[in-house]
């Protein structure tokens, strides 16, 4: 009662901020008479003066309206019938906001990041609660749909990618134009991929399509079966609960009749026909090559990068190590200039996380890594430690950085705690590689923490304890080994490379050959000779893997000047544990 009628309204008027807020920002908001918008930086301060406000001082002094005195002002402005005017300027300034952060968000370097991610936290309470007021009003439910669909781009550049899939879904809900409630679940597919949520991306993609072909969108809601047929049969690894046997094929039939117009859901139908084949079906290939060119011809570089994929994924299983490092390259060619977003965000970070794990394949360590940085550096990464680190933990693993891989370790298990522990098959390579560096330690009862780990992430028992993995029998081999169970890492590495057919064992080839081939020197197998001859070409395209076979060779004769060569050689590969090893 002793505040002027003009910071009496600004008070009052204040309390529908959430969080904290600037002087622009509250003379947008609450600019109307008796308040004069020039003089609302004077008065924040008298009312800071007064302890009404709470001020922090900074490059740009921030107030605060305390919780019980917004609860007052609240009541105020319901008995000078102003609230819900003042809030739908609340309204229209949340908007304006978030849309300037959306449109910047693509010109963020990485050392502004930073600035971008606080900015965003600082007003994001505002826009959740202006979102929560607007939903419920008929007559705002465009403005509604409005904040909802930037608050879910700018959330998915913050890293809140639940978040980001939730307000996609909400935005659905709030369009009055089926068009638009097509295109919001069609994102909030593509934020749920990208989180590693499958099941939930495969009913998004369907509700999608449902919702085209109600609005008679027979194109669209083709895209939306390709695209849903296309995830179960190349990212199986994300889909926590795998679909019925069929599901392609079943995906595939209801979209060929809506698909006569639509030549981009046709390539992605050939593309996730591809990928329902086996790598070694001649017929996985050709599909994937015409995949790509239709791609070109379309100009689509997500489609092309798919058709990559395929090509990447059936030159690991043949062995040419050099093909699908060209394939992969290109992706990441093709998806340098486009920015990350719910639309693409699945494919660009699996493009990263390919070319890390082929650059290791190839033993190129330093690629690998920075491959592996790239990916963990996608802004939507940020809060998903687990999905951040997975790659390259396996680098550092095998190159024997243990003090970086126990580091990462820890904001993996963060990441996937906070997560909600979900279940995500592509990242338990990255665990496991933890549990073997814990097992080079002699600590076998973290070894055996990260190993139950990497099962709670959906990594089936008999697939480890097979050879079909690829990965799981060399990081045993590599304990065993150091263990001096020279019989123990024969054991494990049970199958010949040769008979590897797929891409998820043929990726790591060259590593098992090497493996191979010393177990059997080590513990006197009568093989030993014929596995050096026929681990020399596997292991070829890797130089590491390579040293290690000859390694292996020297050891049988006894040649300890070519050892000696061989360690610097995995020296200079930046393998350090296995020129420690080697010297030793």
């Amino acid at each position: 009662d002793l505040l002027a009628p003009a910071d009496q309204a600004l008070l009052r008027r204040a309390a529908v901020f959430a969080a904290q807020f600037a002087a622009d920002d509250a003379a947008a908001v609450t600019g109307l008479p008796p308040v004069e918008p020039q003089s609302v930086p004077d008065a924040l301060a008298r009312l800071a003066d007064h302890s009404l406000l709470l001020a922090s001082p900074g490059a740009e002094t921030l107030y605060r309206v305390l919780e019980t005195i917004r609860q007052y002002g609240v009541e105020r402005m319901d008995d000078h019938r102003e609230l819900d005017d003042v809030r739908e300027r609340h309204l229209q300034w949340c908007i304006y906001t978030v849309e300037a952060l959306d449109a910047s968000a693509g010109d963020q370097r990485d050392r502004d990041l930073d600035r971008w991610r606080s900015a965003f936290d600082r007003v994001a309470d505002d826009l959740r609660a202006a979102l929560a007021w607007a939903s419920g009003r008929d007559g705002l439910r465009p403005q509604a749909r409005r904040l909802a669909l930037a608050l879910a781009g700018t959330g998915f550049t913050r890293g809140l990618v639940a978040e980001s899939q939730r307000r996609y879904e909400q935005s659905a809900g709030l369009a009055d134009e089926p068009s638009g409630r097509v295109t919001a679940l069609q994102l909030a597919a593509g934020a749920a991929a990208s989180r590693h949520s499958g099941n939930d991306a495969l009913l998004l993609w369907r509700a999608a399509a449902d919702a085209a072909v109600d609005a008679g969108d027979m194109g669209s809601a083709a895209h939306a079966l390709a695209q849903a047929a296309l995830l179960a049969s190349r990212l199986p690894g994300i889909i926590p609960d795998e679909p019925p046997p069929g599901t392609v094929d079943e995906l595939l039939a209801e979209a060929r009749p809506l698909a006569v117009a639509a030549p981009r859901a046709a390539t992605a139908m050939l593309l996730a026909e591809a990928f329902d084949r086996l790598e070694t079906d001649p017929e996985m290939r050709a599909m994937a090559e015409e995949a790509a060119a239709d791609a070109r011809r379309l100009d689509d570089p997500l489609l092309e990068s798919a058709a990559l994929d395929a090509l990447s994924v059936v030159h690991l299983a043949s062995g040419d190590v050099s093909g699908a490092l060209a394939a992969v390259r290109r992706r990441i060619d093709l998806l340098a200039t486009v920015r990350p977003g719910a639309d693409n965000g699945i494919e660009i970070s699996d493009a990263y996380a390919m070319a890390s794990e082929i650059a290791l394949t190839a033993g190129d360590l330093s690629s690998a890594r920075r491959y592996a940085d790239t990916l963990a550096a996608l802004p939507y990464h940020f809060e998903e430690g687990h999905l951040a680190t997975a790659r390259r933990l396996k680098v550092d693993a095998l190159a024997g950085d243990v003090d970086r891989v126990l580091t990462d370790a820890e904001r993996f298990r963060r990441g996937w705690e906070q997560a909600g522990r979900p279940r995500s098959r592509n990242v338990a390579s990255g665990s496991l590689a933890v549990a073997m560096i814990h097992g080079l330690r002699g600590d076998d009862a973290a070894r055996a923490e990260w190993h139950d780990i990497t099962v709670a992430l959906g990594a089936d028992l008999e697939f480890l304890a097979s050879c079909g993995s690829g990965y799981a029998p060399a990081f045993d081999a590599v304990i065993s080994l150091h263990r001096g169970d020279a019989y123990g890492a024969l054991s494990r590495l049970a199958d010949d490379p040769a008979d590897f057919t797929y891409w998820h064992n043929g990726e790591w080839r060259p590593w098992y050959a090497a493996l191979w081939a010393e177990a059997a020197v080590l513990a006197a197998d009568e093989r030993s000779e014929a596995r050096i001859e026929q681990a020399r070409p596997m292991a070829a395209p890797n130089p590491i893997a390579a040293a290690m076979v000859e390694r292996a060779a020297a050891l049988l004769t006894g040649d300890i000047q070519a050892l000696v060569g061989l360690a610097e050689t995995l020296n200079a590969a930046g393998c350090r544990y296995q020129w420690a090893r080697t010297l030793v």
